[in-house]
């Protein structure tokens, strides 16, 4: 789809309206609820302020582009999160499973110095923004670690607006906003 509209650099109502489908679909399979109301606010209001851009302009191949590329990212995420509970599942010990099987890594049961942490805050920032691209994962989770950030408890308690100005503007504001929602309870 996207090479086609690339080609005649106009894009269609029709592939517009597929693209907000798909969104609103993959924002369904977020399996919390703070989350998918977040995400559903944010497709919402990225299609409503682009609704008047002229379909040949190339500010409205370029938003089409990109909300190709986010919803294809949340589709992936979708996908590491089905594997994951597969392998979440799969991991059960069934009785037959001798005890030297299940003992049988020990790099498993201790934990590597940094990696877990970066591990935990990874969790925290796909649970807060699922469409974040692997480079800006990386880059942020290590950053909340790096700034002594390296328990989601502790983020959550002290955590500031001021503490998140590494993160691209967009994604500031997601976790802004959580952080006020927060401060309101």
């Amino acid at each position: 789809i996207m090479m086609q509209h690339a080609a005649t650099n106009t894009v269609n109502r029709t592939s517009i309206l597929a693209l907000f489908r798909r969104c609103i679909r993959s924002a369904q399979k977020i399996p919390d609820p703070s989350q998918r109301a977040s995400y559903f606010i944010t497709v919402r209001d990225a299609f409503h302020g682009r609704a008047n851009l002229p379909s040949n302009s190339r500010e409205a191949i370029f938003a089409y582009r990109d909300g190709l590329d986010q919803v294809e990212q949340m589709d992936y995420y979708h996908t590491q999160i089905k594997m994951k509970q597969h392998e979440n599942q799969s991991r059960i010990i069934s009785p037959e499973t001798p005890s030297h099987k299940i003992l049988s890594d020990p790099s498993k049961h201790e934990p590597s110095p940094g990696g877990d942490a970066n591990k935990v805050i990874t969790e925290w920032l796909l649970q807060h923004l699922p469409h974040l691209n692997q480079e800006d994962l990386i880059r942020y989770s290590q950053r909340f670690v790096d700034d002594g950030f390296d328990s989601v408890a502790f983020i959550e308690e002290e955590l500031l607006a001021e503490d998140l100005s590494f993160m691209k503007k967009g994604h500031r504001r997601v976790i802004e906003r959580q952080l006020m929602q927060r401060l309101e309870r």
